[in-house]
C-alpha cells in the first residue's frame, strides 16, 4: 500500500513539473522578454480597469 502511494506521488510530482516546464515554453513563445521583465503595472493592465479598481 505504501508503494503505491508512494509511486502515485512520484507521478504527480513529474505531472507537475511537466505541466510547468510547458508553461514556461508557451510563456517565452507568447510574450517577449522585455514584458515578461517589466515592473510597470500600466503596462500589464489596463489604465482604464486600474483606474475603476483603485476608486471602489
Amino acid at each position: 500500500m505504501v508503494e503505491i502511494m508512494n509511486m502515485c506521488a512520484w507521478a504527480s510530482a513529474c505531472a507537475l513539473a511537466l505541466w510547468m516546464g510547458i508553461d514556461l515554453v508557451r510563456t517565452n513563445h507568447a510574450f517577449g522578454e522585455d514584458f515578461l521583465l517589466s515592473s510597470e503595472e500600466g503596462e500589464i493592465i489596463d489604465a482604464d480597469v486600474g483606474e475603476t479598481a483603485a476608486r471602489s
